[in-house]
């Protein structure tokens, strides 16, 4: 791992003579990974991550099948659902790691934070399938997977695709053009 030089608020990242600010996802998830390295704990799922595995009460749960229908996206059902089951499992598997749970929380709001300023909006424009696609893959998938990697080797672009599908699912995300 490259050297990390922090000045206040900020870090900056060096190595073979390139200089990368880090983005925010970066620097919090590099933080968590210092604050934890080797001591995992045994302890409740944090209420933060509890509030994205859970269903969203404001929400009618309708699951994910009635979402992708609802935004004219049933083409992406079979590949969501397997997507968004493999995260499900990771959740599990995971769940007794305090320093996982933290990187979970930050990677959730990320891509709903993500979801709402720059993809729902050009749903609601009445952008098409293929431009949404490509705004979920370069807005969200692509940025938040290169942010995570650096710190965890086998978050792949599909496991921050199967979170998406995971806060779909569980009603955080909405894909049509009405609220």
């Amino acid at each position: 791992m490259n050297p990390v030089v922090e000045y206040g608020d900020e870090s900056q990242h060096f190595g073979d003579n390139n200089f990368t600010q880090l983005t925010s996802l970066e620097t919090a998830i590099e933080q968590i990974k210092k604050t934890w390295r080797g001591q995992d704990k045994l302890i409740d799922i944090l209420e933060d991550l509890a509030d994205y595995i859970t269903q969203n009460p404001d929400r009618v749960v309708i699951g994910l099948e009635k979402k992708l229908e609802l935004g004219k996206r049933s083409d992406l059902f079979a590949r969501a659902n397997f997507l968004k089951n493999k995260f499900a499992r990771r959740v599990a598997k995971n769940q007794m790691s305090y320093s996982e749970q933290l990187v979970y929380i930050q990677i959730l709001s990320a891509i709903n934070t993500t979801w709402y300023q720059n993809i729902h909006p050009k749903i609601i424009l009445g952008l098409n399938n293929l431009e949404i696609d490509q705004s979920i893959h370069e807005d969200l998938i692509k940025p938040i997977h290169q942010a995570i990697v650096r710190f965890d080797c086998t978050i792949t672009t599909e496991t921050v695709s199967g979170m998406l599908y995971f806060l779909s699912g569980k009603c955080h995300i909405i894909w049509e053009k009405e609220c």
